[in-house]
C-alpha cells in the first residue's frame, strides 16, 4: 500500500507559518524537527500479520490507517505550527520531517482530528479521481473511500480475530469509521522536549486502548451504519489512545 507522508507542500507552508516567529525565536538553537506515528498494542510496535493478545483474544492486523487534519503543535514560547489545511494519512512508521532546521521549542501541545473535514467528506467524483497519486486524499490501496455519497473512511483497521479461542486468529474483522458524526478531535498536553540535532516528535495510536471496552471475539465488524454502537465506542476511544511523546 502507498501511503503518503507529510509532502513538500506542508513543508513548506510550515515555513512560511513560522517566519513570522522568527524574532522570537531567534535566541533558539536551529533544529530540523520529525513528525512521526508509530502504531503499537501496549506500546510494542505493531507488525502486519503478527498476533497479539487483545482483552484476552487474539488478534493480528493487515491495515491500520487513519486521517489526521487540523494538526497544530504549540510550543513552550507560544508559537504553533500550523499544519491546519493539510492532511497526513497515517499509519505504521508513517510521517514526514522538515525540509530545512528552523529554531524550534519544546512542544506542549498537539491538536489534529481524526477523519476529514465535512466540504473534503462531501466531494464530487470528479474531485476525488483528479487528484494526485502524492495526495493522501487521492485513491488508496486498500481504499480509504466508500462512494460518493459516503465518502472517505475516517479509519480503517483490519485484521482477524480468534473467535473460536484456539489461540489462532482466523475470523476477519473490519473495523471502519466514517461520516461527519464520527470525525474526532484530539488534544493532546504533553512535554516533547527538544534537543539540537534531529528532533523527533511520535503520534502513537495504541489498538489495546482502541479497543477498551469491546469484546474482540464477537464485535467484529463495524461500517458505521451497520454497527453505529460500536462505530461510536471506537471513535470515543481515540482520545485515549493517541498520545505524543
Amino acid at each position: 500500500m502507498k501511503i503518503y507522508s507529510l509532502s513538500v507542500t506542508i513543508f513548506a507552508a510550515l515555513l512560511i507559518t513560522i517566519s513570522g516567529c522568527k524574532k522570537d525565536t531567534e535566541d533558539l538553537t536551529a533544529s530540523y524537527l520529525s513528525f512521526l506515528v508509530d502504531v503499537t498494542v501496549n506500546d510494542e510496535p505493531l507488525e502486519f500479520g503478527t498476533n497479539y493478545e487483545i482483552n484476552g483474544t487474539m488478534m493480528n492486523f493487515i491495515a491500520t490507517y487513519f486521517y489526521m487534519g487540523g494538526i497544530k503543535f504549540t510550543q513552550a514560547n507560544g508559537n504553533v505550527i500550523d499544519l491546519s489545511n493539510q492532511y497526513l494519512l497515517a499509519g505504521p512508521k508513517v510521517g514526514g520531517r522538515l525540509s530545512e532546521p528552523l529554531a524550534i521549542s519544546n512542544i506542549t501541545r498537539v491538536q489534529f482530528f481524526v477523519g476529514v473535514d465535512s466540504v473534503t467528506n462531501a466531494m464530487t467524483e470528479n474531485d476525488f479521481t483528479l487528484r494526485p497519486a502524492s495526495d493522501p486524499l487521492g485513491m488508496q490501496n486498500p481504499s480509504m473511500h466508500w462512494s460518493w455519497n459516503t465518502g472517505y473512511r475516517f479509519l480503517r483497521v483490519d485484521g482477524k480475530s480468534d473467535t473460536d479461542g484456539d489461540g489462532t486468529p482466523e475470523t476477519p474483522v473490519e473495523y471502519h469509521l466514517g461520516n461527519n458524526n464520527m470525525l474526532k478531535n484530539i488534544d493532546i498536553t504533553t512535554d516533547v522536549t527538544m534537543k539540537a540535532g534531529d528532533n523527533e516528535l511520535y503520534i502513537q495510536f495504541d489498538l489495546a486502548k482502541f479497543f477498551e471496552n469491546v469484546d474482540v471475539a464477537s464485535e467484529l465488524v463495524t461500517h458505521v451504519g451497520d454497527n453505529p454502537e460500536l462505530a461510536a465506542k471506537l471513535r470515543d476511544n481515540l482520545p485515549a489512545a493517541l498520545s505524543a511523546k
